[in-house]
């Protein structure tokens, strides 16, 4: 009797167990944007399926648990590239459990499960070399394609759906004629099984994955396969031969087609990721500038509005490009990091601006660089170098056996993976391979990021003056200012090795009118104005007030501008609107000499004005001062906040502003 009890309660236990391990099926439910309502007999059926789908939890099911976590990666990506709903990932399980070589009794091939007259339909390569039904790149491509053709058709993606089963035309007399532009559909027992199957995928393996550990394996994509075998490729990514021709069962010939490139894929350990990505993207690069770093990948695909952040891969590490009126908190604040993060992220300080058209780091930069040695291009600094090969600058300054931030002249050898040898002389290669060298489409990457961003074309665009005219002195990044004079003015604690970060002082650089090779992007100075009495004054000084115009008695007078961190002769001289050849005469110093942080600069009297950002004073005879600010190139909210004194959220009330954005010309009052 009791043997008998013991038995029952341990069946008891195992239906409980098999319970909880088994999602219920709700009666409505959203996929690929549709509410999809379940009557009871459908509620019934896809319950069913669910049940067979994740029960018993044996190695079948775990293996195709595993499949998932590497493959579906690489389907989103595509499936947003393509604009086809993410939910449609759950297709390909469906089809062929994500077995490359899965074949159906009707001959149906692939991940995706084409014929060879469809998959050929929609571009894909079926014959004795290649059969790009096994490859998850190109077929994921090809049923995307497939998809939103139908979905042109009939105007429901739930239909689209139905389509991929019976085809465009079986499905014509048989789809119910009020889906099309409905946003919502009933499902009964009368239903295709192939749809109440397509929604049990989903809840089951949605509620699945999003119990399980991050998979230990992950899929590098190889592109440059032209003219090379796989165990060339397995030999360059330090990989098992067999391992890659078992993921990459598309490939029928020894040496790949050099028609055009096919995708490899390259299961990898996820800690090594990373590294493999980095040595197989820097290939020769030096020698064949076939790739030019930063290696950007566009990660969103479409925006519905201006506002919405466009997240980058960034030489693999998750990024974000900064878009008119972005500055570091709205960054920050999209990518949902802590502010400090991002500055650290980047090399950067509280000080600095970001520039449109740019790729922030949004993870950590690594301790190497993906090829071993770099050579400085003309106007290059090695905050520029960190950025382009995302290492860290704190290692990158370790490498090469310095200190600070120092200017290294065009031609010179920067190391970015082991240690220059002690007391080796930095190598100059500044000639003919240097000359080469200065061609490689560096700054093409960011130029194609700069036509993306959505600018108002009815922005006021600034007068054309005679000096507007002129060649413009473009600053560079900080040089020569150590972390720990940072550390103690801004009363830091010391940091770990790995939170340092490094700043400089700005080094002068005069652009010609002729560049002889790209220079990588850096965020403009931020500049915070401090002058000591540039201006006689009788009355106690009011906000500061932006103007194009000021009068003689504003220019007549000299005055003194003493220099804090991160200020160089060159943005002092654009702050106050002077050239810097005048400025270092004025003050007994040559164009090249760096400025020491608390030093005091004589201003002389001027032909032109005083800068845009040392203004007009004016006092008004009310209690609350009012002024207007004219919003100049690379200035954001949030400095301008800081120029003045007041909050962000201030102006914004003052100017019945709904966001931080600003617009180039753009008049803003404040109060003071």
């Amino acid at each position: 009797m009791n043997k008998t009890l013991l038995l029952l309660l341990i069946s008891i236990q195992g239906v409980i167990a098999q319970q909880a391990i088994t999602p219920e099926v709700p009666k409505k439910l959203e996929f690929a944007g549709v509410t999809v309502k379940l009557d009871t007999d459908a509620q019934q059926l896809v319950q069913k399926e669910v049940n067979t789908l994740l029960t018993p939890e044996n190695k079948y099911l775990i293996d195709k648990l595993e499949r998932i976590q590497w493959y579906f990666p690489i389907i989103e990506n595509i499936l947003e590239k393509e604009e086809v709903p993410e939910d449609f990932k759950y297709i390909a399980v469906a089809e062929s459990s994500l077995f490359p070589d899965a074949i159906s009794t009707s001959n149906a091939v692939g991940f995706w499960q084409m014929k060879p007259t469809t998959a050929q339909e929609v571009g894909l390569r079926v014959d004795k070399d290649i059969d790009e039904r096994k490859n998850i790149y190109a077929s994921t491509k090809g049923a995307a394609l497939y998809l939103k053709r139908n979905n042109l058709i009939y105007k429901n993606w739930i239909s689209s759906l139905f389509s991929y089963s019976l085809g465009a035309t079986g499905i014509s007399k048989i789809v119910p004629s009020q889906w099309s532009y409905s946003n919502e559909v009933d499902f009964n027992a009368q239903t295709d099984r192939y749809l109440l199957k397509a929604i049990a995928h989903r809840i089951a393996f949605e509620f699945k994955i999003n119990r399980l550990k991050e998979s230990r394996f992950s899929f590098v994509e190889y592109k440059k396969t032209k003219g090379k075998t796989l165990r060339n490729i397995a030999t360059m990514a330090n990989t098992d031969i067999n391992e890659l021709k078992k993921y990459n069962s598309w490939l029928l010939t020894d040496t790949i087609p050099t028609d055009k490139d096919y995708s490899v894929a390259i299961l990898v350990p996820a800690e090594n990721l990373e590294d493999i990505q980095s040595k197989l993207n820097g290939q020769n690069v030096l020698s064949s500038g076939e790739v030019a770093f930063p290696i950007l990948k566009r990660v969103t695909a479409v925006t519905a509005s201006e506002e919405e952040p466009i997240f980058y891969e960034i030489n693999g590490k998750k990024g974000i490009l900064a878009k008119p009126g972005d500055d570091v908190a709205s960054l920050a604040k999209s990518s949902k990091i802590k502010i400090s993060d991002f500055l650290r992220n980047n090399d950067m300080t509280n000080k600095e601006f970001v520039e449109e058209g740019k790729v922030y780091y949004l993870k950590k930069k690594d301790q190497k660089g993906p090829i071993p040695l770099h050579v400085m291009l003309t106007g290059q600094t090695m905050w520029q170098v960190s950025q382009m090969y995302g290492i860290r600058m704190k290692n990158l300054l370790r490498l090469n056996r310095m200190n600070t931030l120092q200017r290294i002249q065009d031609g010179k050898v920067v190391y970015l993976q082991k240690k220059r040898p002690k007391d080796q002389p930095i190598e100059n290669l500044k000639g003919k391979d240097s000359e080469e060298l200065e061609k490689v489409p560096i700054k093409e990457q960011y130029e194609r990021i700069e036509e993306e961003v959505l600018v108002k074309k009815d922005a006021p665009q600034p007068e054309a003056t005679e000096k507007s005219a002129k060649p413009i002195e473009e600053p560079t990044k900080p040089e020569s200012v150590i972390v720990e004079e940072i550390d103690k003015k801004n009363n830091r604690a010391p940091r770990e090795e790995d939170d340092i970060i490094v700043i400089s002082d700005r080094d002068e650089v005069t652009t010609t009118e002729t560049k002889t090779a790209p220079v990588i992007p850096t965020p403009p100075a931020s500049v915070k104005i401090t002058p000591v009495n540039p201006l006689p004054t009788t009355e106690k000084t009011a906000p500061i007030k932006t103007t194009t115009t000021t009068s003689p008695a504003t220019t007549s007078s000299a005055g003194l501008h003493q220099v804090e961190i991160g200020q160089t002769l060159y943005s002092v001289a654009r702050q106050y609107n002077v050239s810097v050849k005048e400025l270092a005469e004025w003050n007994n110093i040559t164009t090249n000499d760096y400025l020491k942080v608390g030093q005091t600069l004589v201003l002389k009297k001027s032909k032109g004005n005083l800068s845009n950002s040392v203004v007009e004073q004016k006092t008004t005879k009310s209690a609350t001062s009012t002024t207007s600010h004219v919003v100049k190139k690379g200035e954001t909210l949030y400095s301008i906040s800081k120029s003045y004194k007041v909050t962000i959220k201030q102006i914004q009330g003052w100017n019945d502003m709904n966001d931080q954005n600003v617009k180039l010309g753009q008049k803003l009052i404040i109060k003071q």
